[in-house]
């Protein structure tokens, strides 16, 4: 099942019209990742004391949507959607705002990972497994609260961690070998399928500034200064979005949602696992 599952989403990234550019044939995302982990991997867990209790395992998921006891096993599918190199390159010449192809990936681009969702769910379901996708059931909910800013019953990024798909960054965003540049969708499902192994052993060893003390490329490029040494600071993040970016891009563009992503571009990071030597080959 995982080659019919990985075979199918590949597929519908590279098909769907959805993934496309407002005229043209340039698409949003290119070739996906996908990553496998144990519903009762004991990160899930842990989850609940690193983002806050309020996060939600995908058994209490599996429980909240069908009803009575979780079952004994399933998998948590996570997949990584790259963003295509043009719509990369047009956002790496912004200084302040978006481009209007970053703004269109982040808004067009996530109802087409909406649609990707609905159709690997239907597709699990097809062949008789109780699936869901948390970030489209009536569990899924933001959250904002002093103690922990910005968050939700239900991490993309940390699924994905665990999943073996990617450690985290200096910018909060997911460091995958394919990059920083992308979004990211999930489901959880009865199936029981073998998980990925983690190929690192903590949550920040793809990120240069955390485990080399060098970079700090996405702290020049936040327009917000909402990067620093310390972390990512969302507060600063999501004010500087809703009363800057989105006041100057989102009627132009067509949007409600125009995303930023300058810290996702024009850094070492942007599109593979950063080296020493690519951060040397970035500063000349």
């Amino acid at each position: 099942m995982r080659e019919e599952i990985e075979k199918a989403i590949k597929g519908f990234v590279k098909t769907s019209p959805s993934n496309r550019l407002k005229g043209s044939d340039e698409q949003y995302f290119a070739e996906p990742m996908v990553g496998y982990a144990d519903i009762h991997d004991p990160l899930f867990a842990e989850y609940k004391n690193i983002i806050g209790d309020f996060h939600l395992t995908p058994a209490e998921f599996l429980e909240a949507e069908y009803g009575g006891a979780c079952p004994e096993s399933g998998t948590v599918i996570s997949w990584i959607l790259p963003v295509a190199i043009g719509v990369r390159r047009s956002n790496r010449k912004g200084k302040k705002v978006p481009s209007l192809e970053w703004s269109h990936m982040r808004f067009f681009g996530e109802l087409f990972n909406e649609a990707l969702r609905k159709y690997v769910v239907a597709l699990l379901s097809s062949r008789g497994y109780r699936t869901l996708a948390p970030a489209l059931t009536a569990q899924w909910k933001r959250i904002v609260s002093p103690e922990v800013g910005h968050a939700s019953t239900w991490s993309e990024r940390h699924a994905a961690y665990a999943a073996g798909l990617g450690t985290f960054s200096l910018s909060d965003a997911l460091i995958t070998r394919k990059g920083i540049a992308h979004r990211i969708g999930s489901v959880i499902t009865e199936l029981v399928l073998e998980p990925t192994a983690r190929p690192y052993q903590g949550p920040y060893d793809y990120c240069l500034k955390y485990n080399s003390g060098t970079c700090g490329a996405c702290i020049e490029r936040c327009p917000a200064g909402a990067i620093t040494e310390k972390g990512h600071d969302k507060e600063a993040c999501s004010r500087f979005m809703n009363q800057v970016i989105s006041p100057k891009v989102n009627e132009a563009y067509g949007v409600t949602i125009s995303g930023c992503g300058l810290c996702q571009t024009k850094v070492p990071c942007e599109s593979k696992i950063p080296a020493i030597k690519q951060l040397i080959a970035h500063s000349s």
